[in-house]
């Protein structure tokens, strides 16, 4: 059974080296919960990354708190969640505190010009492997390039996106459930 301290440390250590936000940490902890500590199944762990997307709220903060609760309860929740939260909210009163004296400085300007980069890689590998995982066939294919292009390119609001496909879902399987039975 994971101790609370190596949850917190496992959730420190993703969130303090995740650039980019919650989605750029799925690889970190599918690596270190599922893969190499294999406290959960990684079937468990894409079904849940497709109900936290759902929910509202912070992504890596509902990650932590699933994880840590699933693992340990309560406890387990409340220092999984510390420990991806805390190293941000270092981050941000180091920054706060000094922020006037470096925000023209060239060095960091560059910093975070060549941080940019890599920041996308982070998003977009767990977006691979949730198309990956979750599109069968190419008509599911076809309905998460559509939407990124919406999103993307058109600047559809994504909430529109998950209605609309949300209520193409329901109607495709009373369709095809009624079309199964020869109604």
């Amino acid at each position: 059974m994971v101790s609370l301290r190596e949850l917190f440390i496992i959730f420190f250590r993703i969130g303090a080296f995740t650039l980019g936000g919650g989605y750029a940490m799925l690889a970190m902890v599918e690596r270190d919960i599922v893969t190499k500590r294999k406290y959960i199944e990684k079937e468990e762990f894409w079904d849940l990354i497709a109900i936290l997307q759902s929910l509202p709220g912070v992504f890596a903060l509902n990650t932590a708190l699933y994880v840590g609760y699933k693992l340990r309860g309560r406890w387990g929740a409340f220092w999984a969640s510390l420990g991806a939260v805390l190293p941000s909210f270092i981050a941000i009163i180091l920054i706060a505190m000094c922020f006037t004296e470096i925000k023209d400085n060239e060095f960091v300007e560059r910093l975070f010009k060549g941080i940019r980069p890599c920041v996308v890689a982070l998003i977009a590998v767990p977006a691979f492997n949730l198309i990956k995982k979750n599109c069968k066939d190419w008509k599911m294919v076809l309905v998460a390039i559509l939407s990124a292009v919406l999103i993307w390119w058109f600047k559809v609001n994504p909430i529109w996106i998950i209605v609309v496909v949300s209520v193409g879902a329901v109607l495709y399987g009373v369709y095809g459930y009624n079309k199964m039975k020869g109604r």
